[in-house]
């Protein structure tokens, strides 16, 4: 049984949602099974809300499509050169709805362990069904896929049976074919789990209602796992290449062919962009205010339009222009900083009952719907935000502050410890240098003392000089004296007769 389609044409959320989303919005398959565990996740997500269940819902399958096109496109050129498809773990069709807006149903082939998903796919799509097994020895099928996606399939698969499914999907491709598989990385395990020294991690725990979880479970591998199955099931034929968290900024997404036509440096793969509408009131002069915030986390990409329309009729037009730290801090990058946004609708251009729409579109010409619902079903949700934003927000740009001083006060510490570490070292270079000139001030006072006594020996020399000298001036004189005298002069007579006469000698 499945949800009546009158019911969802009818409403016009979701028809402002499809004519947002769907590639041929008229032609696009609404109907929802009853029984579909994705749509009922969804809506026990929202306590209930049916009309914010169904665009999460469908929102999601629009999400995958994007991711697998932007593949598609790197090895076949378009979704045109693929002649086969096969949707493994399909459940009840949140993407092949999608899909088939693509590929026409008689080349897209769907396979669940779920009959029912099967048989309401094959029936209201039009597509083909294979009804999957419990164990993978006993999934037989005659014949090959040119492209198969395995979306949220291994991420819950035990040890024994991962190997196993995926030599069963490989050897269903074409020579020239793609496999794409997504699985939960290491990185998304609780922090005190460690990870086993095989790669692979799994726990019994699963949304599933119906499965055994310990068939169908969690499991978180390792990338050097992943890459040694392949190699495996391959025997060593097989390239492969990793997409971080390429579904849904979550899951990881392998891709696996045989025959690398393009080299993986050309398949530029980008993420939506993301956002959110914080707040919306109306204000004392009826007019709607809207607060929100939008990013782009692609590298180079950025938002280029965020749109508000009203029942599918552009209205405004805003971008980003003031910071969010909450939000920088939440993707652990400074990119998403500059993300917050805010409007307001003329109280004349928007009334309750009007379906709303808010969408970002990035640089890459990928679109995130932040909001579709109505007016007051949106106002009626964010009432217990203020105008200005919620306590929650005002508590978490808070908590960042706090933690921003804290880094800072920590820092100043660190500074002050420093500071205090080289006011001891200068304290003690001061108390060396102090020492230092003792020792200089009490060497230059011996020096003077030293000094004071030569000067006073140089003036006692001096005055003895001078004593010598008036001696020998007086000797001098002497001398003179007696050379003139006339004895002196008789006597150098008669040495000078006897050295004539040489009887005297010098």
């Amino acid at each position: 049984m499945s949800e009546s389609n009158l019911d969802l044409v009818q409403n016009p959320v979701i028809e402002a949602f499809i004519r947002e989303q769907a590639k041929f919005p008229e032609d696009f398959k609404l109907n929802i099974c009853e029984n579909d565990e994705m749509y009922l996740f969804a809506l026990s997500n929202v306590k209930d809300d049916r009309d914010r269940a169904l665009v999460r819902y469908y929102s999601l399958g629009r999400r995958i499509l994007d991711t697998v096109k932007q593949v598609v496109d790197w090895h076949f050129g378009s979704f045109e050169n693929v002649p086969s498809f096969l949707d493994f773990a399909c459940g009840y069709g949140r993407f092949t709805r999608f899909l088939i807006q693509e590929i026409p149903p008689e080349q897209v082939w769907v396979s669940d362990i779920y009959a029912n998903a099967v048989k309401f796919q094959t029936e209201y799509f039009g597509v083909s069904g294979i009804v999957s097994t419990g164990k993978p020895e006993n999934y037989l099928i005659d014949r090959k896929f040119d492209c198969i996606l395995a979306n949220s399939f291994f991420s819950h698969m035990p040890e024994r049976t991962f190997t196993s499914w995926l030599q069963n999907l490989y050897d269903l491709l074409t020579p020239n074919g793609i496999l794409m598989f997504s699985v939960h990385d290491e990185c998304l395990r609780a922090p005190n789990v460690e990870m086993p020294a095989s790669g692979i991690l799994f726990s019994a725990l699963s949304e599933s209602q119906s499965l055994d979880k310990e068939e169908y479970g969690t499991t978180y591998v390792t990338e050097k796992f992943v890459r040694e199955v392949v190699d495996k099931v391959s025997a060593g034929k097989a390239f492969v290449h990793r997409i971080e968290k390429g579904i849904c900024r979550f899951q990881d997404l392998y891709v696996v062919t045989n025959q690398l036509s393009r080299d993986f440096s050309e398949l530029k793969f980008n993420q939506h962009p993301e956002g959110y509408v914080d707040v919306a009131a109306f204000t004392n002069k009826e007019n709607l205010y809207l607060e929100g915030w939008a990013a782009d986390l692609n590298g180079g990409g950025k938002i280029e339009d965020l749109q508000v329309l009203v029942n599918g009729e552009f209205v405004q037009r805003c971008e980003p222009f003031y910071n969010r730290p909450d939000v920088a801090g939440h993707f652990e990058t400074d990119v998403a900083l500059q993300s917050g946004w805010n409007c307001y609708l003329p109280k004349n251009s928007v009334a309750p009952q009007d379906v709303l729409t808010v969408k970002a579109i990035n640089n890459y010409g990928l679109t995130w719907i932040l909001e579709t619902c109505t007016v007051q079903s949106l106002v009626r949700q964010k009432q217990s935000r203020s105008l200005l934003g919620s306590t929650q927000l005002k508590l978490q740009l808070l908590e960042t502050q706090l933690a921003a001083a804290k880094i800072e006060w920590e820092q100043s510490q660190s500074k002050l410890m420093i500071t205090e570490t080289q006011l001891e070292e200068s304290h003690t270079k001061l108390e060396e240098s102090q020492n230092q000139l003792i020792s200089v001030h009490s060497q230059l006072e011996q020096a003077q003392s030293l000094l004071v006594s030569l000067q006073m020996q140089l003036e006692k020399t001096e005055n003895q000089l001078m004593n010598v000298k008036q001696e020998l001036q007086q000797s001098q004189c002497r001398v003179v004296a007696m050379e003139s005298s006339k004895f002196w002069k008789l006597r150098s007579t008669w040495f000078h007769v006897r050295r004539a006469i040489g009887l005297a000698g010098e």
